[in-house]
């Protein structure tokens, strides 16, 4: 009896994304992670992701490779109004076959939090403490340069 065994399907495959920090603020950047495997080896990893829902702006990432984890990983920038972020990822193996993971056409996606009012508010009390520091410099440059009476009385 020979055993036959099936070769893997040709082309590009991705796992579950991963995403770090899971509830991202404006401040923070997002690592997205994936695991790409083709029979071929992988050629690059894009990620490609928008902040208006694929409207007017897309911009499309170069993910740093691990050949050996075959481990994906590329960095999105903070969002630092708040909002919403769509992305997916996009491979070609060394045989130039192309994969594109856009989670059944759903996109992955994450909200980030709006900044909050506290940021405001200390920016208001950090120009005020400006605001009465320059204001007694001011104060005490004019009390120095004013002209002091004559001991002589003349």
């Amino acid at each position: 009896m020979i055993a036959t065994v099936a070769a893997p399907p040709p082309g590009v495959h991705f796992s579950a994304p991963g995403m770090s920090p899971s509830s991202p603020g404006p401040n923070d950047q997002v690592t997205v992670t994936v695991t790409v495997t083709a029979n071929a080896g992988i050629q690059n990893v894009t990620v490609h992701y928008t902040t208006d829902n694929w409207k007017t702006t897309n911009t499309t990432i170069l993910a740093s490779y691990n050949s050996t984890s075959q481990q994906a990983t590329a960095h999105i920038p903070p969002q630092y109004n708040g909002g919403h972020v769509g992305y997916y990822f996009q491979a070609f193996d060394n045989n130039n076959n192309v994969g594109t993971d856009t989670n059944g056409g759903n996109y992955f996606s994450y909200a980030v939090s709006a900044p909050t009012s506290n940021a405001t508010t200390s920016m208001w009390i950090e120009i005020a403490i400006v605001l009465v520091v320059v204001g007694a410099a001011v104060s005490i440059g004019f009390y120095s340069l004013r002209q002091k009476p004559n001991p002589t009385g003349q």
